[in-house]
């Protein structure tokens, strides 16, 4: 049997694996990251949306071939048909490649000196008494073995890593989701991604259209609750009953889970860290996980790579990175978590009501859980009784 020795061993090798994999490297600490794919970056199960931000984050620019299309306005689209245009020159968004963006991060870390070993699929992590010392995988039929003084698992949201460390075996709210890549549309304009919300489209949800060009789009639904059919009969009715993809050809076909319960309780033990997708780091009322799984690597990667040079890899010295996060991201995570429960409370009429209220301002702090108390008061104050009564619970 095979045996690899490192500082610190990455599985997975999505955004937030190949941000720890750079960091941790950069800081001259010895690092494998393994990915069960061949190449990094696929399947894509993802609608490809990032912001300027989260582009920046990954040390990569928004230009070809990293992104397909810049994105200048989101749509949001009532139950009854009636739209809100979002714009704003503070917030630029884009389609990406995530075949390319993902092996592009990946490359970097290589670059920086991090070994990749891909078509390996973690099994199993190895115990030494009560603290995680390595991982047990297969590569091409045969088990080998990978030994560190850290690991970090970013190996999504079915996480082998945190399900045989103990922790959450899976997480209390997700999206089922389901796209197809379409072609041969001719869309009046690519920059734009539409937002559906109500019932017919997706049950605790919302369906998407999200332009690569104005020949392709990814168009999909994620439904929670109340869901009276799979997701893929209500992605063929959405697309069923819009006259732009009647003749559209069918590219590509994916679907999967995202996770929507916010961050794990518990994603640190004794030489063991978990990232992105696998602790459940996605921004709830969006689904929104590839910044916040960048900056998780990132994060991981540094206080892995200090806790190394200190010879103290213990839960309480790993501890600093669930306090950088949360003070980050937390908070964000959480109230944004809170809307989304709000809102399903909501019947399509509320929805209706409600999209004639809001402000571009007030549905920006929804989604992305800032400055949301602020910006439901002031909706409390336009609003009729029953609207009222809703958002009580969230005020409290």
């Amino acid at each position: 049997m095979q045996k690899y020795y490192s500082d610190v061993l990455i599985v997975g090798a999505g955004p937030a694996g190949s941000m720890a994999a750079k960091t941790a490297a950069e800081r001259g600490v010895d690092v494998i990251f393994i990915e069960e794919h061949e190449v990094p970056g696929t399947p894509v199960y993802c609608a490809e949306g990032l912001g300027l931000d989260g582009i920046r984050a990954g040390g990569l620019e928004p230009v070809p071939p990293f992104i397909a299309q810049e994105i200048k306005t989101a749509q949001i689209i009532a139950p009854n048909g009636i739209s809100l245009d979002m714009t704003s020159e503070n917030i630029t968004g884009y389609t990406l490649d995530r075949q390319v963006f993902d092996k592009a991060l990946a490359d970097n870390a290589v670059e920086a000196g991090a070994k990749l070993m891909t078509k390996t699929r973690a099994m199993d992590v190895i115990w030494d008494k009560k603290q995680i010392i390595g991982v047990k995988a297969q590569k091409n039929g045969e088990e080998i073995e990978f030994y560190a003084q850290v690991v970090i698992g970013a190996d999504g949201h079915w996480s082998v890593i945190r399900r045989r460390a103990g922790l959450t075996r899976y997480f209390s709210d997700y999206l089922i989701c389901a796209q197809y890549q379409l072609g041969g549309l001719d869309l009046e304009d690519p920059t734009i991604n539409e937002f559906y919300l109500g019932m017919q489209y997706a049950p605790g949800g919302y369906g998407w259209v999200f332009p690569k060009s104005n020949k392709v789009a990814n168009v999909g639904v994620g439904i929670r609750i109340k869901h009276q059919k799979a997701a893929i009969e209500y992605l063929k009715d959405f697309i069923g009953n819009d006259p732009r993809f009647r003749n559209a050809k069918i590219l590509n076909k994916t679907g999967g889970i995202c996770p929507v319960s916010g961050t794990i309780e518990k994603y640190i033990m004794d030489g063991l860290m978990l990232v992105g997708d696998a602790a459940g780091m996605l921004i709830p009322m969006t689904g929104a996980g590839i910044h916040t799984g960048i900056e998780s690597g990132k994060m991981a990667g540094r206080i892995a790579s200090e806790a190394i040079k200190e010879g103290d890899v213990s839960e309480a010295r790993l501890l600093k990175y669930k306090v950088e996060f949360d003070q980050k991201w937390g908070k964000h995570i959480k109230e944004s978590g809170r809307v989304m429960e709000m809102l399903d409370r909501f019947n399509d009429d509320d929805l209706n009501t409600l999209s004639e209220i809001v402000t571009k301002e007030d549905i920006l702090a929804m989604a992305n859980g800032v400055n949301v108390k602020v910006a439901m008061a002031g909706i409390v104050k336009r609003s009729p009784r029953k609207l009222i009564q809703l958002i009580r619970a969230y005020l409290r």
